[in-house]
């Protein structure tokens, strides 16, 4: 990302905390915008928490939650979070937590996707994911569906950050132009859909797998856009 490129240029960031880290996604933009930095991720998934560590075997990856983050205070230059805040129970604290741990004149990234002012292919994303979430949330899974993008914006001030750049982060690929991928993500629905076979639900949720087989041939499947955020900690 250029902007947080730019941004960051010249500033001293010698240790990051990468909040609800999952597959480590998002380190490979933290490592190109902080090419030579000590990196900390955490998660509550032990499976992914693994994935990740297959990928980056030189990052600390710990089992921990956004709301309780066990390090001290100001222990961190920098604390991000990327695609996660839709997941917490608890936005409010774990951004709270996030202040808590970054060290005086450090900084909150926050890297979250949006729902609103979304194009046809990213409203197909949308349908995706919100399958899944809503799944999740039947299953007792805390899976919120996506935010507005000024949502986003005001639950990150009322924490009290203090936010320097915002910007929104659009990527134009279609994620099933591959041969094979549109039904990569069909099975990925169905493997969902039986999660709850013996719910009532599952009568509901079953057409909309066709539903989205017509969308994404129709328009295509675009990741939603992001809204990125830097935050300055007094």
């Amino acid at each position: 990302m250029e902007k947080l490129v730019n941004y960051f240029q010249g500033k001293k960031v010698k240790s990051i905390l990468d909040v609800g880290t999952g597959g480590g996604d998002f380190i490979a933009v933290l490592r190109e915008v902080f090419p030579e930095i000590q990196i900390t991720g955490v998660d509550p998934d032990t499976e992914s928490l693994q994935e990740a560590a297959k990928k980056y075997p030189d990052v600390s990856f710990i089992e921990m939650s956004a709301e309780k983050l066990d390090f001290a205070d100001n222990s961190y230059d920098v604390a991000s979070i990327s695609m996660a805040l839709h997941h917490l129970p608890d936005i409010r604290t774990a951004l709270k937590e996030m202040q808590r741990v970054v060290k005086p004149g450090g900084w909150i990234i926050v890297n979250e996707l949006f729902s609103d002012n979304q194009n046809q292919a990213q409203e197909v994303h949308k349908m995706f994911h919100h399958f899944r979430s809503k799944i999740d949330r039947l299953t007792g899974i805390n899976h919120n569906e996506t935010f507005e993008k000024e949502e986003i914006l005001k639950m990150i001030k009322q924490s009290g950050i203090q936010i320097q750049l915002s910007f929104e982060n659009n990527t134009e690929t279609n994620l099933i132009a591959g041969e094979g991928e549109l039904e990569n993500r069909i099975d990925k629905m169905k493997q969902h859909l039986e999660r709850i076979k013996d719910l009532p639900e599952y009568e509901i949720f079953e057409p909309q797998i066709e539903e989205f087989r017509e969308r994404a041939l129709k328009y295509g499947f675009q990741p939603a856009t992001r809204v990125v955020v830097v935050g300055k900690i007094e």
